[in-house]
């Protein structure tokens, strides 16, 4: 049976010793000036600066400098990833599970720099990785952006990419093992480390 082709974004699942992961993302700012819609699910870059004016959401109120600032990732190889967003602080009852473009908004996010959280995503279905190429580096692909509705990100794997490439975006560990998942068909879902992550920007052994 062929795999389902709907995709989900990239969502922390467990750490490589095989614990689950414990959903303790942090918080990390997203500001006018950023003019993507991001979903649950996107990765984003931190970029070295932090909010100038007080933030105030339902979760809390963070003054100014005590939250950095991220922005929406950059597909391709040589692009880094800093973390996926797994939610957001809502600012009203009213609020949209995802974040729209040009409005500050509080993301939670899970940080790529962290080497044990294994993220899962399915792959884009433009060619079949199968299961020669576990172990192998891809680059990340956009997809159509994400649902308003449940705000889900529509982020994959780019499946023409893998290969033994140290500047590819991130690691094949293994085909998900879950039901109805079939590594030898385009569409699959794949377990995977950020293979360049970024915590701040020029940071000697980073940038």
């Amino acid at each position: 049976m062929a795999n389902t082709s709907a995709p989900f974004g990239l969502r922390p699942v467990r750490n490589a010793n095989g614990t689950p992961w414990t959903g303790k993302p942090g918080h990390y700012y997203l500001p006018t000036s950023d003019t993507h819609v991001v979903f649950i699910g996107d990765p984003v870059d931190v970029v070295g600066t932090s909010n100038t004016t007080e933030v105030v959401c339902l979760g809390g109120t963070f003054p100014p400098g005590t939250l950095q600032t991220v922005t929406h990732a950059t597909l391709a190889d040589t692009n880094f990833v800093s973390g996926v967003v797994v939610g957001f602080e809502a600012v009203t009852r009213d609020s949209t599970t995802y974040r729209e473009a040009s409005t500050d908004r509080i993301a939670l996010i899970a940080p790529a720099w962290d080497p044990n959280i294994v993220f899962r995503l399915r792959d884009d279905g433009s060619g079949v990785i199968g299961t020669a190429l576990v172990g192998a580096n891809a680059n990340l692909v956009a997809g159509a952006g994400g649902s308003t509705v449940t705000g889900k990100s529509t982020w994959m794997l780019d499946a023409t990419t893998p290969a033994a490439d140290a500047t590819f975006q991130v690691t094949i560990l293994r085909a998900a093992n879950i039901f109805d998942n079939d590594a030898t068909l385009a569409s699959a879902v794949w377990d995977v480390q950020i293979n360049l992550p970024q915590p701040f920007p020029a940071i000697v052994g980073f940038a």
